[in-house]
């Protein structure tokens, strides 16, 4: 089983792919792109797109079990247009291969609650958390990164195809 997870924003949104192997999370790869905020919102949203089509490419060929994303709900136009423009970057890369996301968006606080088990947890606990589940040793360049796999990590546990912890 293989998991994409999009942790999404126009200033750097995260991707994972994290595979299950014999009850336990193993995380494939993680990338996050940077945008300027200088640039136009079409033009970062571009970049996005750009982005995650390379990322999808090198890991397509294998497939996808489930595609995700964390929700995200907007207090203001202001707030949620840049969110909403990058979910649309993803949607057209992911359309590009004739893939979709399969499983409703995970709440942040849902996300934090079931990896971390607090769900107001702060970054460096997700991330410490993403470790503890997936034996993870490599860098995480950016929290996006971890907060991707997080996402990932927090369907598996939904759905009970991970073991618990413990």
């Amino acid at each position: 089983m293989r998991v994409l997870a999009f942790d999404t924003s126009m200033g750097a949104p995260g991707l994972a792919v994290i595979e299950v192997r014999k009850g336990k999370a193993h995380i494939i790869d993680v990338s996050h792109v940077r945008t300027d905020t200088s640039q136009s919102y079409g033009l970062r949203a571009e970049i996005v797109e750009a982005w995650a089509t390379m990322f999808i490419a090198k890991h397509a060929s294998k497939g996808f079990t489930a595609i995700l994303r964390e929700d995200f709900v907007g207090r203001t136009s202001k707030q949620a247009h840049p969110v909403y423009s990058a979910w649309g970057s993803c949607d057209k890369a992911l359309n590009k291969f004739g893939l979709n996301f399969t499983t409703p968006a995970i709440s942040q606080s849902a996300v934090k609650k079931a990896v971390v088990g607090v769900g107001k947890a702060e970054k460096h606990e997700v991330e410490a958390a993403v470790r503890r589940w997936t034996g993870y040793t490599g860098e995480f360049a950016k929290d996006d990164e971890s907060d991707a796999c997080a996402i990932g990590i927090a369907y598996l546990i939904r759905e009970g195809l991970i073991k618990t912890e413990g």
